[in-house]
């Protein structure tokens, strides 16, 4: 890079052909571009003589502007590739490999992601505020350096240089503001992604994986074959038996109190109970009509008071309710014992039955249940990834520009146009000046 400043700065040098790269660049693409991309840059540089020229017979300027706009060409390359990547596979390579290690879950994976750009933002504010607070000091000194007594042109190299930094600041921070939309589309376009692959191929994730058509149709048999073996589908079907046996169990018990006697034997003593019952009443109301009768005759309730005669009648009434409540609760109390001793008389046979019963359902479910998965498992598999339309609605979300390779373009646009120099005085050149001006 200084050898390119030499040449440029020299008193036999007379173009408006820039210098690229001075500090401002190099502080904000320094951290974007691989080792591998600044030793290139250094052994370019440095060998420039030694391969091409000698001191005796130096490099021409149309020689060293091919040379070094190459470089510059190959330098914003760089700093695209490692720019994109890092507001783009960096964050998503990170995010994957917190869910692959356990520190997210599915639903804390976009949080984790935002986390990451939240970073890259406040990185990109601070770097914008360290470039000016690192270079504008360094520039205004330059500037008393170069001209020294001459005030006229040192202060307008010094104000070219306050200029120059205020405009990078402003334009820098309205960067940081793009960079937001930039991961707002990101998440945008991945939420609509996500909708495509969950509302046409939700089964297969293996799926989303492959790039082409093809590979995802190949992808979606692969994963069919290992669905529809025998053991898979019997794996299948006793899960469905399983869902399903306690609806059956409730008729399956009816049937084997049947069969078992149970209820031939409960019914045998209810009757009996019933009739127990009816004798109870029956000999209740009686003695409540003898009472009654006796409470008439030894108060002579038809020649007395009215108030004898209710008396009576009222206590006849309650004598009933007693007769009620006392003859229910025993019949209740002998219908629960008959039942508990049906049951236990029965019980061995009743749970033989009841086993017996649900095996042969089973039997019957799991078989019934393989008759019909195994000649429609790969087709009903295959109908559960409908690859063709997840890929249209995938195609239909693309677009031909990419948000975060516009931003790194337009990123770069920037710190090439703030690193300008003019070649013959080595002041900045102010942003958004004229290029007439500059010529003339």
């Amino acid at each position: 890079l200084k050898l390119k400043s030499a040449h440029l700065s020299s008193p036999n040098q007379r173009s408006d052909r820039r210098r690229p790269l001075f500090e401002m660049k190099s502080a904000l693409a320094a951290a974007c571009l691989s080792a591998a991309g600044a030793v290139v840059v250094q052994n370019q540089g440095s060998n420039f003589l030694s391969r091409q020229h000698s001191l005796a017979d130096p490099p021409s300027n149309k020689e060293i502007h091919e040379k070094w706009d190459k470089m510059d060409d190959f330098m914003e390359i760089m700093f695209t590739i490692a720019c994109k990547w890092k507001h783009g596979k960096d964050v998503d390579g990170a995010t994957s490999e917190a869910l692959k290690n356990g520190k997210v879950d599915g639903p804390g994976a976009m949080v984790f992601k935002k986390g990451i750009q939240k970073d890259n933002l406040q990185g990109l504010t601070s770097a914008c505020g360290m470039v000016v607070a690192s270079g504008e000091g360094k520039c205004r000194q330059g500037c008393a350096d170069r001209w020294g007594k001459a005030m006229g042109k040192r202060n307008a190299c010094d104000g070219k240089c306050v200029a120059s930094y205020d405009q990078f600041e402003s334009r820098c921070k309205a960067k940081v503001a793009n960079l937001e939309k930039v991961y707002e589309m990101k998440v945008t376009a991945e939420n609509s992604r996500n909708t495509c692959y969950n509302g046409h191929c939700k089964e297969f994730p293996q799926v989303w994986m492959k790039a082409t058509e093809g590979d995802m149709t190949t992808e979606v048999e692969t994963q069919c074959k290992k669905r529809c073996t025998p053991e898979q589908i019997t794996a299948r079907c006793e899960t469905k038996w399983t869902l399903q046996v306690d609806f059956l169990r409730d008729s399956v018990k009816s049937k084997c109190a049947a069969d078992s006697g149970v209820t031939a034997c409960f019914t045998t003593k209810k009757a009996d109970v019933s009739a127990a019952y009816d004798k109870c009443s029956s000999k209740g109301k009686t003695t409540c009509d003898t009472q009654a009768t006796e409470c008439s005759t030894k108060g002579n309730a038809d020649k007395s008071l009215k108030q004898a005669g209710e008396f009576c009648a009222e206590r006849k009434k309650m004598c009933l309710e007693q007769v009620d409540t006392n003859c229910l609760a025993d019949n209740k109390a002998a219908l629960g014992k008959a039942e508990g001793e049906c049951e236990a008389e029965a019980k061995t046979a009743f749970g033989k039955c009841e086993d017996d019963a649900l095996a042969a359902k089973e039997t019957e479910s799991l078989s019934q249940c393989n008759s019909h998965l195994t000649p429609n498992c790969p087709k009903d598999c295959g109908k559960k990834c409908d690859v063709a339309t997840m890929q249209t609605c995938l195609t239909n979300l693309k677009s031909k520009s990419d948000p975060a390779e516009e931003f790194c373009t337009d990123f770069w646009k920037l710190l090439h146009e703030s690193s300008e120099i003019d070649p013959i005085t080595g002041d900045p050149i102010v942003l958004l000046s004229s290029k007439k001006r500059l010529e003339q």
